[in-house]
């Protein structure tokens, strides 16, 4: 209520009013003790009509690899950050849109029970809360001279002529904040805190901590197949693959093919399913002090792509992975399930030549919109371990065994011909 998110009014005619749930929830600490109660007001947004109640609703994320080469730049160029956190974000988003709520239980004004609270700023449940919270993030920050980075609409700068200055990286509703000096990060925290309230965010655990550490994520000769019967423990195994995968998107490249296969049989896990995902668990364990380094040599943007061709004995499909690497550590990296079947292993290890190759493309033109790159970006050097792969990359030659690649032939050929990649082969070993 002292956020101004609503004020008391009458229903005009032909306008509907949404109902409201509060939502009650314990906090845990670490120990398994309770921390505090929280109650969550959340309007019924579900019944809302597109057109009417709301428009718009897209609002973007940083990709985590964006958090990763900013935090490998600040290795290279000697930056300071923090880390703020943004309490109630969705409550800080003005609406556009006329919206009208019925009181909330145990707050009825006496002597007003027939009126309803019309909305001034958005509501967690609403459509459009998303947006306008990133609208209103935007407006803030924009109006204090900061200029947006066009490849990750979540990035966000502010250097002067001598190349004192700041970044902002938004993720949902935290920032990192990376500044020439401490005193520029400074200045842009208190500034954001005349604006948003902040706070810091616990932590959650699936009871590993006594486990036994094995030396690998999965086994190498593993054959994973559907369950043809009942689901075992479903939802916890969809949370168990969630976290994991936060660690692998997050620092953990190690875990990314495990990942991959693993997140397959979320709807139907089986009790073979679940003894895997413990492996993964197991496995960090015994690896918890394993972390990227950036030490900021070499500054030379540089990646790696390779397959595994037929891997899946369900649909014959193969599995391609990537990384690539600045400053010492690696910055962006996957491991994806092909959406077409290949005919050869120099196919496959086309399409994952592809894959990391848009990829490159993209990492360099958010570098370029950094302005702490004073040179040009060299070629993003790309190394496969298939000659025929590297072969066919620089050949302008089609025939009919593989007219069918027509569409990615010719996107790489044209990343290799603008300056943008360029393909160099790599022994396996």
């Amino acid at each position: 209520m002292h956020n101004n998110t609503w004020g008391l009014a009458d229903l005009p005619p032909s306008f509907k009013t949404l109902g409201c749930k509060w939502i009650l929830k314990r906090k845990m600490k670490v120990d398994g003790t309770i921390d505090k109660y929280k109650a969550i007001l959340v309007i019924q947004g579900f019944r809302q009509k597109e057109g009417i109640d709301f428009f718009d609703t897209y609002a973007p994320v940083a990709r985590i690899s964006s958090i990763i080469l900013l935090l490998d730049l600040a290795a290279i160029h000697n930056l300071v950050f923090h880390q703020m956190d943004v309490k109630t974000i969705f409550l800080n988003g003005d609406l556009d849109e006329e919206i009208y709520m019925k009181q909330p239980e145990g707050f009825v004004m006496p002597g007003n029970e027939h009126k309803v609270y019309k909305l001034k700023k958005s509501l967690y449940g609403l459509k459009q809360a998303p947006k306008q919270w990133h609208q209103k993030f935007d407006d803030v920050v924009l109006s204090n001279s900061f200029a947006l980075n066009q490849a990750n609409k979540c990035v966000y700068r502010k250097f002067d002529t001598s190349g004192k200055g700041v970044m902002i990286c938004l993720y949902v509703d935290d920032m990192l904040i990376f500044g020439t000096d401490l005193d520029e990060v400074y200045k842009t925290k208190k500034f954001l805190s005349s604006s948003f309230d902040m706070k810091y965010m616990g932590e959650a655990e699936f009871n590993f901590e006594n486990c036994s550490p094995v030396s690998t994520p999965i086994d190498p000769s593993l054959k994973l197949l559907p369950n043809k019967r009942s689901p075992v423990s479903q939802l916890e195994y969809s949370r168990a693959i969630g976290c994991l995968m936060y660690a692998m998107i997050s620092t953990r490249p190690d875990i990314t093919y495990a990942m991959g296969r693993l997140s397959r049989y979320t709807s139907n896990p089986s009790s073979h399913h679940w003894k895997d995902v413990s492996r993964v668990f197991k496995y960090l364990k015994g690896t918890m002090n394993y972390g990227l380094t950036y030490n900021g040599y070499p500054s030379v943007l540089e990646g790696y792509s390779d397959d595994s061709w037929i891997n899946n004995l369900e649909d014959h499909s193969s599995t391609s992975g990537w990384v690539f690497l600045l400053g010492g550590g690696a910055i962006s990296w996957a491991s994806k399930k092909h959406t077409c079947i290949t005919n050869s292993t120099m196919e496959s290890e086309f399409v994952a030549l592809s894959d990391a190759g848009k990829e490159a493309e993209w990492l360099r033109n958010l570098i370029y919109e950094i302005l702490l790159w004073h040179k040009l970006i060299s070629i993003i050097s790309i190394r496969c371990d298939s000659a025929a792969t590297l072969a066919k990359a620089y050949s302008q030659v089609y025939n009919g065994k593989s007219k069918h690649l027509g569409v990615i032939h010719n996107m790489i050929r044209e990343l290799i011909m603008t300056g943008v990649i360029s393909v160099e082969f790599v022994r396996t070993q």
